[in-house]
């Protein structure tokens, strides 16, 4: 198990994360999600120790990586926008990688670039930014590493490519010896791929979700009420995530017997439930400008 314990780091005087703490085991892919600019990437230098933290520790099996180095074998991180690969070719970058993941399969590497219908005498600067992103995830994939970070690795691609990694990082998993941490802007694809999701807001952990979990006790509803006066029932209970003059949708974190019986006493004029996304979280847990705070 990868342990991230009460990590905090500062730059220029400001706290970009603060005590984030979380476990991740081989075999779960999870989504880390928050607004720009609210630590995702820090969060991933730190732990793949490119900044040293103010405080807080990054374990493997309770191995410090700190003070016993070469447990970070078993961490894998390109950072996208600082890293050494530019001026090489892509047939150069496994003699690299290699040095450090002993378990680097280069003939998987050179199969995946022929799939993907990449060039090996190509420079990786030369290629488009949906390129680079492939190559890192081809990297990634065979560095054979345990645990595994991506940074918005679907930025760029088209459908289709983004698919098939899709379903690369799904059968990665299936074996149980590998896992994935993996941020990105397209929740549509985190919520098809991801077991937990991490939401980072004013650079804390504000949630750490088990989407199965989630999905068993919350629910999505849309509403519409006979006059414009938000009952009380809905702000004790609910985040606000939608109005559309007079259609409300909301998310009831946790919806029970007794809370359907009150709400339907209420008699909605309209009372449907929709499917909960991931974004419909993302939403009621960080967009402030449609809360019932905001509306008369």
């Amino acid at each position: 198990m990868l342990r991230v314990s009460k990590l905090s780091k500062t730059i220029d005087h400001r706290a970009i994360i603060e005590d984030i703490s979380f476990d991740w085991q081989p075999g779960e892919i999870m989504g880390l999600v928050g607004r720009n600019g609210v630590g995702k990437t820090t969060l991933f230098r730190t732990m793949s120790r490119q900044y040293l933290p103010e405080s807080g520790r990054v374990t493997i099996d309770d191995h410090d990586l700190v003070r016993e180095p070469l447990y970070q074998r078993q961490l894998f991180f390109i950072d996208t926008q600082y890293n050494f690969l530019g001026n090489y070719r892509l047939r150069e970058l496994p003699d690299f990688y290699s040095l450090v993941y002993t378990g680097f399969d280069q003939q998987r590497y050179r199969d995946l670039l022929a799939h993907f219908k990449l060039d090996p005498q190509d420079q990786y600067r030369r290629l488009s930014k949906g390129m680079r992103a492939l190559v890192n995830v081809i990297l990634a994939l065979t560095s054979n590493a345990t645990y595994i970070i991506l940074d918005e690795p679907f930025d760029g691609l088209d459908v289709i490519v983004r698919e098939n990694i899709a379903s690369m990082v799904i059968d990665e998993v299936a074996d149980q010896t590998k896992g994935f941490l993996i941020s990105s802007h397209d929740l549509n694809e985190l919520d098809g791929l991801s077991d937990r999701v991490l939401l980072l807001k004013d650079s804390r952990l504000a949630h750490d979700y088990n989407l199965e979990d989630v999905r068993a006790k919350a629910k999505k509803v849309q509403l519409v009420f006979k006059d414009k006066q938000i009952p009380a029932l809905l702000k004790d209970n609910s985040q606000l995530i939608r109005v559309s003059g007079r259609v409300l949708v909301v998310v009831f974190p946790d919806y029970t017997a007794d809370l359907d019986q009150q709400l339907r006493a209420l008699q909605p004029v309209l009372f449907e439930e929709l499917p909960l996304t991931l974004e419909d979280l993302f939403r009621a847990n960080l967009a402030t400008d449609t809360g019932y705070q905001m509306m008369k």
